[in-house]
């Protein structure tokens, strides 16, 4: 509209739209998470020793919190990928 010459106050556009003005102005101020680097490096030795263990067993060798443990996996993308469930593919018998 502005580029045809009409000047619609912010007002007004939320009023047609049915949007409120407050979720227009909206600006979100929560920081982005950070991992401690105290906490990150001894995590970071053991998995780079046993790459194949997951977020319970370095908690439990490091005596540390196992949510604390998750979430830096999550942050730093080192999480483990979890197994397959389901039934695994049989070879079938000849009769």
């Amino acid at each position: 509209m502005r580029d045809d010459g009409f000047e619609v106050s912010m007002v007004k556009l939320c009023r047609w739209f049915g949007v409120a003005r407050r979720s227009v102005y909206y600006r979100s101020t929560k920081a982005p998470p950070k991992v401690r680097p105290e906490l990150a490096e001894p995590i970071k030795a053991l998995i780079e020793d046993e790459p194949s263990f997951g977020y319970r067993t370095v908690a439990g060798l490091l005596d540390m919190n196992k949510n604390t443990v998750q979430r830096i996996f999550q942050l730093m993308g080192w999480q483990v990928r979890k197994r397959a469930v389901g039934k695994r593919p049989r070879i079938e018998a000849l009769p």
